[in-house]
């Protein structure tokens, strides 16, 4: 995503729909990019877990008359080869905690893409919303200025006082002022778009108005049912409850001793010298502890561990339920001021205009009773140019709560 080229050779910012913006922030942002190596760095873990310990070679020279640094008179010669070995299945239960480690950090990647992807979608929406404030702004003062032009009549026919041009341009005045204080909302959300998807936050953004998405609401036992599977964060807790299970039977398996092997060969040509055919080996058990006390801690430990996992995963998943019904409520509560404003709210201040404008023109109307009859109008336009952004934001933080990416059905 870059520049393009204009048709006066000026370079303009491209215009990006919201399934680019997610593209962005799934590719440059620096939370993903950290997020992701962290993983990457458990599962280079793995194959080091499984690894054979590694080997020790050592020479000894023995007996060294008169002192230890004389080696030059020593009058045998011996070389070691050491290797300790895990009892059979400690490596790979080792290596399966790490593996549900990994399957737990890429949980918690989906679900960190699902939190910034309910943030993104929250900024276009409210973006979208400000950019049709900007355009109510601009018919504001155009009514404004019709308002300050009929009463600039009426008072050339001495039909109204001059205070009531006056007022009018005190308006115009003020609707000038909301022009800029919502274009500084614009920037402002563009600066924190960019910062989501990872550019510069001043760099130039242009975003494309793109149809407001379809609202097909299942019932809330659906919806519930159907995050179950899918949430990151109970994924997240299924991959913590295996770790834990694994450590379990690692922990119980330190009551097992791990062995050691030593190959020697001796010589008996002092100092260097390999000749000679004369070997030994020794293999030694690496005990657990007198008493098993360390290894009793540990089972305990573990065991708190699984209990601690499976707590975690029941809060989980009342934490999403919970969050979905909010969500849902949240829709809900939105669809209804929705059809308030569209079947009542609207038209009626519409009407309301219309008819303190003509009632004042024609030297029968009130004109406190016209500009407010303006501003109503204007805040009810604007309430239902945020009502669409905020039905579209709701079901953001419903698929949010459901655990949904952007491609996710």
């Amino acid at each position: 995503m870059g520049l393009v080229i204009s048709s006066t050779g000026a370079a303009e910012p491209e215009t990006l729909t919201l399934r680019q913006l997610a593209q962005e922030l799934r590719a440059r942002n620096a939370q993903f990019i950290q997020a992701e190596q962290e993983r990457q760095q458990i599962e280079a873990r793995i194959p080091q877990a499984l690894a054979w310990d590694q080997p020790m070679i050592g020479m000894e020279q023995a007996p060294v008359p008169s002192n230890p640094a004389n080696i030059n008179r020593s009058q045998g010669m011996s070389y070691r080869l050491t290797q300790t070995m895990s009892f059979p299945g400690k490596k790979r239960l080792a290596a399966d905690i790490l593996e549900a480690e990994a399957g737990s950090a890429g949980a918690q990647i989906d679900g960190l893409y699902v939190d910034l992807l309910a943030e993104l979608k929250r900024q276009y929406y409210q973006l979208l919303a400000l950019q049709q404030q900007a355009e109510i702004n601009r018919n504001t003062l155009e009514r404004l200025n019709q308002v300050k032009q009929v009463a600039k009549v009426r008072y050339a026919n001495n039909a109204a006082a001059f205070v009531d041009y006056m007022n009018a341009q005190v308006a115009q005045g003020s609707a000038e002022n909301d022009v800029y204080q919502t274009q500084r909302q614009i920037e402002q959300t563009q600066q924190g778009l960019n910062t989501l998807i990872g550019r510069n936050p001043t760099q130039a953004l242009t975003v494309a108005v793109e149809p407001l998405e379809a609202l097909n609401l299942r019932p809330l036992t659906e919806l519930i049912h159907a995050s179950q599977g899918q949430h990151p964060n109970l994924r997240n807790s299924a991959y913590r409850i295996q770790a834990a299970r694994k450590n379990l039977d690692l922990a119980k398996k330190a009551y097992y001793p791990d062995m050691q092997v030593i190959l020697t060969k001796n010589s008996n040509h002092p100092p260097y010298g390999l000749a000679g055919n004369e070997y030994g080996v020794e293999v030694d058990l690496i005990l657990p502890t007198w008493f098993f006390e360390r290894e009793k801690a540990g089972v305990s430990e573990a065991n708190a561990g699984v209990i601690s996992a499976q707590a975690g995963a029941e809060l989980a998943w009342r934490q999403v339920q919970l969050e979905i019904a909010n969500a849902y409520s949240q829709i809900q509560q939105v669809l209804k001021e929705k059809e308030l404003l569209q079947q009542r709210r609207l038209p009626e201040a519409q009407a309301a205009y219309r008819l303190a404008l003509n009632s004042y023109a024609n030297n029968a109307g009130d004109f406190n009773g016209l500009l407010l009859a303006q501003q109503n109008l204007r805040d009810t336009e604007l309430s239902a140019a945020w009502v669409d952004s905020a039905l579209q934001q709701a079901k953001a933080a419903l698929d949010a709560a459901m655990g949904l990416g952007m491609d996710t059905p």
